[in-house]
């Protein structure tokens, strides 16, 4: 059971030994890529809810 656990971390570190990581730059390039992206997703949806709920909010007064 032990012997399996060694091997079985020695196979871990030879994994991570072959894993291509990315530089600095790209990450943090990424990183701005991801937050721009979220900004205005989160600045679309939040127009399009208030646009919407502002219309709503018209047609509900108009029929009462």
């Amino acid at each position: 059971m032990i012997g399996a656990i060694k091997q079985q971390a020695k196979d871990l570190a030879a994994e991570l030994n072959r894993v291509d990581w990315p530089s600095k730059e790209k990450v943090l390039a990424s990183t701005w890529t991801v937050v721009v992206v979220s900004v205005f997703v989160g600045v679309y949806l939040w127009s399009v809810d208030w646009v919407l709920s502002k219309g709503f909010a018209f047609l509900w007064m108009k029929t009462r």
